[in-house]
């Protein structure tokens, strides 16, 4: 009788992970902000591409860990003779670790759910390395960075999901374009700007799946006796 319930509570406990794991990945674009463009803007677009591991908590929250490989570029708008002095342009490639809330707004997946979609939001916190680190400015090439931003889901056959997701990153510090208040090419002309941090987004289309129907690893039979063992 030991051996039946030891061996149901592994099939339930095996089943319940199975649930509660997602696994996915997703390609889109790579987007930077900074000294050079301001605000979001096409012209900086770069493929990247995102793998991650899903946890569903519960029917509206789940943590995501997710690894995003792109690159970042800009280059200088000529809008005054200050831009035009600087001339300056970068790319730099980009590897983010980050482990991020997702919050939805819907619950959509359980089995009484009236929707197979949902809104969601998402924050938290992550890291990165970038390859052109002004090494003579003191900055290292890992640099801790907050992933925050927004999306939309859809269920179909009750474990795949795809999606979309727009998300920005803010980082705590200014060279990221390689760029600050370094070296003065004029007198009393600053080159950047070290008080506003650079910033960089991914948006793009995902694609996961929940593991379920997992096998009882529990060879029970129901016409054997429980008393019997």
């Amino acid at each position: 009788m030991r051996k039946v319930f030891s061996g149901l509570l592994l099939c339930f406990s095996v089943t319940a992970f199975a649930q509660f794991i997602e696994f996915g990945g997703g390609v889109g674009s790579m987007n930077y902000s900074g000294d050079l463009v301001r605000g979001f803007s096409f012209s900086t677009s770069s493929l990247a591409g995102t793998g991650f591991y899903r946890m569903n908590f519960s029917e509206i929250l789940t943590v995501k860990l997710a690894i995003t490989v792109g690159k970042v570029k800009g280059s200088e708008t000529p809008i005054d003779a200050f831009a035009v002095q600087r001339g300056h342009s970068f790319s730099s490639t980009v590897i983010e670790a980050s482990s991020v809330f997702e919050y939805h707004f819907l619950d959509f997946k359980t089995e009484n759910s009236r929707v197979n979609y949902s809104p969601y939001i998402f924050g938290g916190i992550g890291f990165i390395n970038f390859s052109d680190a002004p090494e003579n400015e003191g900055v290292g090439k890992i640099q801790p960075v907050l992933p925050v931003g927004v999306g939309f889901k859809y269920l179909f056959q009750k474990k795949y999901t795809i999606g979309f997701e727009a998300g920005a990153r803010k980082t705590f510090f200014d060279y990221l374009d390689g760029i600050s208040d370094g070296d003065q090419v004029i007198k009393d002309y600053q080159y950047g700007n070290p008080k506003d941090d650079d910033w960089y987004f991914f948006t793009g289309l995902t694609f996961s799946i929940t593991l379920f129907n997992v096998p009882c690893p529990f060879p029970y039979r129901p016409n054997q006796s429980i008393l019997s063992r």
